[in-house]
């Protein structure tokens, strides 16, 4: 993780801007999710999660999904770009995108709704927390087929929904 790190800093930054901080500012990420919302090898509730180094890439030693032993880029990595996709396809993942939709954050990625007003919950899942840095959308894009989106409210005012 370290030798890839400063592979990346050494990218001139003509090439590679800086943003705040000195975090890379890429112009997009386009990630995927899992079902326990996970985004890069940011899991929820893994300490890396809450990494405050100013490190742009981490590296991953218990990994609660194999392989153990990973790299990822930081949460502060990731919302340094200036906007963030997220793709989800598949009845998986309806849980999770519902909780993470969720104006207080469902707790439970399983099928028993159990809403909760506590923020602290909806921070814990790290596709909530990838926003990206542009501060007029300060929000992913979300790209699901309609099994990921199949829990979504159609009457939402908060979010936008296009059925491609």
């Amino acid at each position: 993780a370290a030798d890839y790190q400063q592979r990346l800093r050494s990218i001139p930054e003509a090439v590679l801007p800086r943003g705040p901080g000195g975090m890379p500012a890429f112009d997009l990420l386009l990630l995927g999710f899992g079902p326990d919302g996970h985004v890069c090898s940011l899991f929820p509730d893994h300490p890396s999660l809450g990494d405050d180094s100013g490190s742009w890439v981490l590296p991953i030693w218990d990994s609660p999904k194999p392989p153990a032993e990973r790299m990822t880029l930081s949460m502060a990595a990731v919302n340094s770009a200036s906007r963030v996709i997220l793709v989800g396809a598949g009845a998986s993942k309806k849980f999770i995108v519902r909780d993470a939709f969720a104006p207080g954050g469902n707790t439970n990625t399983n099928n028993k709704t159990t809403t909760n007003n506590n923020n602290s919950n909806v921070s814990r899942l790290p596709c909530r927390r990838a926003v990206g840095a542009m501060p007029a959308v300060a929000r992913p894009t979300w790209v699901l087929d309609p099994a990921a989106a199949a829990l979504l409210s159609q009457n939402s005012s908060e979010y936008e929904m296009r059925k491609l």
